[in-house]
C-alpha cells in the first residue's frame, strides 16, 4: 500500500480511538543483552515493532518495522504472547488515541548493521537483563514474560 493506513485512517477518524494490530520482537545479541529503542515521542524505551500494515502477517510486519528501526535484518522465532485492554491505551503526544492489541515475538539476529537511530527512535541499543533503562509501562509486562520462557504464549 502506497499510503500508510493509520494516516489513512486517521483522516476520517480524526484523533478518535482506533485498534491498532502491532507486531514487536523480543531480540538478543550472543551475551543476551536486549535490544531496546528509545522512543522519541516520549523518550521512554520499548521492544522494537510497530503497527501491521494492510496485507502484512504479523511476522512480515515485524520484521519490516524492526528493519526499519534497527537496520538488523531478523527471523521470528516464536510467540511469546498477546497483548491488550487498559494497559494498552494509548494516546500519542498529537492527542491521537489507540487501543494497542500487541503481537510479541522472539526474534533471530540473521544480518544487517545496527543504526543508533531511526524516524522514530532517538537511540537503539542492547541491555543486560538487570540493566534495563526506563520502559514503557506496557513493555514491562512483556519482556517479564520473555525472560519467563514459558514453552506456552502467554494471552489474556
Amino acid at each position: 500500500m502506497d499510503v500508510k493506513y493509520n494516516r489513512w485512517l486517521r483522516s476520517y477518524v480524526g484523533h478518535q480511538r482506533i485498534l491498532q494490530l502491532r507486531a514487536c520482537g523480543f531480540i538478543r545479541d550472543e551475551q543476551g543483552s536486549v535490544l531496546l529503542c528509545r522512543r522519541a515521542d516520549v523518550m521512554l524505551w520499548d521492544v522494537p515493532g510497530g503497527t501491521i500494515e494492510p496485507d502484512e502477517t504479523p511476522s512480515q510486519g515485524l520484521v519490516r518495522e524492526v528493519e526499519e528501526e534497527t537496520g538488523l535484518l531478523v527471523a521470528p522465532q516464536r510467540l511469546i504472547g498477546t497483548y491488550g485492554g487498559h494497559a494498552f491505551e494509548w494516546t500519542y503526544p498529537n492527542g491521537d488515541q489507540a487501543q494497542i492489541f500487541a503481537i510479541f515475538m522472539s526474534c533471530e539476529i540473521v544480518r544487517g548493521v545496527m543504526q543508533d537511530q531511526s524516524r522514530e527512535n532517538v537511540k537503539v541499543g542492547f541491555f543486560q537483563p538487570d540493566k534495563l533503562p526506563p520502559l514503557l509501562p506496557r513493555t514491562v509486562r512483556m519482556i517479564e514474560d520473555a525472560f519467563a520462557n514459558r514453552p506456552e504464549a502467554f494471552f489474556n
